[in-house]
């Protein structure tokens, strides 16, 4: 009852945004940012308060790694009662967004200090080295500037079978998922990988039913998720 309380509290928030940004976004690209948006958050709020903590926002430490820096976070708590509310957390996706780019090329550098063939995209590269697109998987800045090779790679099945740890990577790469519904949809099927994410359940459920009451289109989303506010 909380849940779905809490989710008509939310609608109503985002409503008002949608129509306030609709004639500068396609309907389609801002009801999967509006969705991406609510969901992470009501998956993060374990305690279902409403308001979020530094230690409910470390569980998701991809996600929200903005708000992990103290300075980041109290700037972010505009009525400085110690928790971020929804809107508080909305009003600075753009700046989390940048903050994430930043950090996710400061590791793709380290990457590619240790591994010099990376630039090269060579495919038997990334075979024979699971480990490296563990950590590319988990890399937004990456997946978006090297689609077509992300898309390569994951249509070898075989292979992803053969190295499962990289598909769980992924699933919590949670903006990408969003981003790209149709690929998520064949992802969620594994139910043997989706098992050792439990804390998952519930937004692979919430999107699997967003995206069957969404005609989407088979292709890669490049959703600019910083342009929200």
């Amino acid at each position: 009852m909380i849940h779905h309380f809490r989710h008509l509290l939310v609608y109503t928030f985002l409503f008002s945004l949608l129509v306030s940004t609709s004639a500068q976004i396609s309907p389609i690209s801002q009801n999967m940012k509006e969705w991406y948006l609510e969901e992470r958050f009501l998956i993060t709020d374990g305690n279902d308060d409403a308001l979020l903590d530094r230690k409910e926002l470390a569980k998701f430490s991809n996600e929200f790694a903005y708000y992990l820096v103290d300075h980041h976070f109290n700037s972010s708590d505009i009525n400085r009662d110690g928790y971020l509310s929804f809107n508080e957390i909305r009003s600075r996706v753009q700046t989390e967004m940048k903050y994430r780019t930043s950090i996710e090329r400061r590791e793709l550098r380290k990457l590619v200090y240790k591994f010099p063939k990376l630039p090269s995209n060579d495919i038997g590269f990334f075979y024979t080295h699971p480990e490296v697109v563990a950590e590319l998987f988990g890399n937004l800045t990456w997946m978006y500037e090297n689609a077509s090779v992300a898309k390569h790679l994951l249509s070898n099945y075989s292979w992803t079978s053969r190295h499962p740890e990289v598909m769980v990577v992924l699933q919590k790469n949670l903006r990408w998922m969003v981003a790209n519904p149709l690929e998520a949809d064949r992802i969620y099927t594994n139910r043997d990988i989706s098992q050792q994410l439990p804390e998952l359940l519930g937004w692979r459920a919430d999107h699997r039913n967003f995206i069957k009451q969404n005609r989407l289109s088979d292709k890669f989303y490049l959703i600019d998720f910083s342009s929200i506010d």
